[in-house]
This record gives structure tokens, sequence and C-alpha cells, in this order.
């Protein structure tokens, strides 16, 4: 063959396969740009084994709803901050629940964050694990549903409970307030920017299926947390645009009503539990829409006057010097505060003579 039709074959050739690459890496970058919530990757993808020692980001995966945005991972068995944690197969701490009712009991979902899904503590020592034990003079049994994941705000605990908590039916509801329930997550959705030329998104996938690093996507990371706070409106200009919806006073409040509609349609109480107290708007939403508002605050520095403790931010009352979340003890007296409310309001006792009533009524009455 002539060398002047071989080179124009071979450039032919190299022309070709260059337009495949990059033909492929268009798509590729298609790909990476229009991946909805249900195709982001978890922090950590790999499974943990039993006993594993673990961080946040091991124990959460992406939540297919973007107003929920990421969850706990189901069936975990690992031990995190030093106690064993268990997730069932609803993705929630605690003993699995039927969603269909077996017996006379009282149903209570509880949404929130890190204090409810108790930080630094083994699930029965949380506050939610502990009510049953100290309502039980009210005659029938207390199921709890606990649906906090550390990090979530208000709007996201309120969209778990429309995406997941109703349908087991609760007769109460407690909504656990914190200081960052107007603010940014844990994690948010970092995406590629697919007009990059520093990054081939070819190359990554094809890194990504011989093991060696990440497909590139979208993807949860980390909010440092002097980024998670936005107490006001100035601030909401630095919040990535498609989570303003998630944080702020506005979607604060438009969760919060949601929450008593859904209340007024399903049946259920609602009471907003503050540990130590809720301050500002926060408290003013509350009771203007008629929601109970339950602190913790007068009870935890009782408890440490009576031992002579000054400061309630250290221990015993807190996991350690450095992390203000309750310890043991801490849950102990949320848990003995919050059933003093349910007792001392009545709502205990209505609450229970209802799931009597309900039985009774589905119980056939005996042939004459």
């Amino acid at each position: 063959m002539p060398a002047r039709p071989a080179a124009l074959s071979i450039a032919l050739a190299l022309a070709s396969t260059v337009a495949g690459l990059a033909a492929l890496e268009a798509v590729f970058r298609l790909r990476a740009g229009l991946a909805g919530p249900g195709d982001l990757r978890a922090v950590r993808e790999d499974a943990l084994p039993a006993g594993a020692r673990a961080r946040l980001g091991d124990v959460v995966r992406p939540s297919a709803d973007p107003r929920i945005v990421y969850e706990l991972r189901p069936g975990l068995d690992v031990t995190f901050l030093g106690a064993p944690l268990l997730t069932n197969a609803d993705g929630f701490r605690g003993p699995a629940v039927r969603a269909e009712r077996t017996r006379p009991a009282v149903r209570v979902v509880g949404l929130g964050d890190s204090v409810m899904f108790g930080w630094g503590v083994s699930e029965e020592e949380t506050y939610l694990a502990l009510l049953p034990g100290r309502l039980a003079s009210t005659g029938v049994a207390w199921e709890v549903i606990n649906t906090a994941v550390p990090g979530y705000n208000t709007v996201m605990e309120v969209e778990t409970l429309e995406a997941k908590g109703l349908r087991f039916d609760p007769d109460l509801v407690i909504l656990n307030f914190v200081g960052n329930d107007f603010g940014l997550p844990n994690f948010v959705e970092e995406r590629p920017d697919v007009l990059s030329l520093r990054r081939s998104f070819l190359v990554d996938f094809v890194r990504s299926r011989l093991g060696r690093g990440p497909e590139a996507g979208p993807r949860l990371v980390g909010v440092p947390p002097e980024q998670r706070r936005f107490g006001g409106e100035a601030d909401l200009a630095r919040v990535p645009a498609r989570y303003r919806g998630l944080v702020g006073r506005p979607p604060f409040r438009a969760a919060m009503e949601r929450l008593r509609q859904l209340s007024r349609e399903r049946g259920f109480e609602v009471v907003v539990l503050a540990h130590p107290e809720v301050f500002g708007y926060a408290r003013e939403v509350a009771l203007e829409l008629g929601f109970p508002v339950v602190e913790t605050g007068g009870a935890v520095r009782a408890w440490a006057r009576e031992r002579g403790i000054e400061d309630v931010q250290q221990p015993p009352l807190t996991v350690t010097p450095a992390d203000p979340h309750p310890s043991a003890i801490g849950h102990a007296i949320i848990a003995e505060v919050l059933a003093g409310h349910l007792r001392a309001s009545g709502l205990a006792d209505r609450l229970a003579a209802r799931r009597l009533s309900a039985a009774g009524a589905a119980t056939p009455s005996p042939a004459p």
C-alpha cells in the first residue's frame, strides 16, 4: 500500500477513535448532570461489617426524596461514637414496629435530629426508648418509632413524617426542636461541574469499574459546622439554590403549618420538645399553631443544683466535655419531663382511652 493512503487511513482511524471517545465523554457528562436524587452515591458505599466502628458518613445514604436529602442505612449493626447502633429494616433506630396494629397501643412517632436520635448513647438509653416505661400506668402499651437522623432540620423531619411515618398511624408526634432547625443539614448533594475540562467523566467511569475510584456523578458531602447555621434572611444568599426551600424562617413555618394540617387530617396530637429551651421565632410559631412546647432546661438545672454541679453543659449531663449532646443521664431527665407533661396535661390518659375504645369497638360482640 502506498505510504500516503496508509497515512490517511491511520489518520481517519485516529480521528474516528477520538470522535468516539469524545461522544462517550459527552454521554457520561450528560449522565452525571442529569442524575436525580435516587442516583446519588452515599458517602460510603461498601457494607459495614457487624461491630465495625463507624462515623456519621458511614451510616447514612442518599434519599430518593430531595427534601429528605439523606437517611440512615437500614440493617446497621455497628459501633457509633462508642455506643452500639442498630437500625431496623425501615432505617430507623430501635426495634421494628409493624405498620398494622396488633394490640391496643399508643403509637408515638418521633421527629428529630441528633438529640432524639441519641448521639453518643445506646438506643435503650434514648429518651424515646425510656418513655414507654414511664407511661405504663396508663394501662396500655406505648410503641415508639424513632425517625430521627443526625443533622436533620424541621423541613426534613416533617417530610420524613409524611413520606415514612404516617403509615404507622401515629397517635402522637413529638417534634424535637434544636438550634440548627433553621439551617442546612449535615450533608448536601454535590454535583460535578460537567463543563470543566480538568477531569474526564469517561475515565472516572472506567476507573470505578476497575475498583480504583468512585464514578463521577452527584454525591453526598459533609457541610462544615460553621456553614450549617442560617439565622437570618441575609444568610440565604450563601445557600445553594436547590436548598433554599429547606432553610430559613419561611420554610420552617411552612413545615410547621404542614404538620398542623397533617395532625388534623390524621387525628394525631403534636408536642414540640426542646432541650433545653426554644426561643424567639420557633416558640412563637409553635404556640401560634397550637402546639404545646415542653422544655427541659428547668429540670436539668434543678438536677444539677441538687448535686452541686455548676455547669450543665459538661458531664455527667453531656456526652463529653467537648460534646454538649445529652448523656444517658440527660436522656433520662428528658424522658421524665416529657412523660410528666403527658401525664399532667391529661394527654397520656386521653390517648390511652382512645386506643382502648378503638380496640373495644373492633372486638366482635359475643353471640346472643
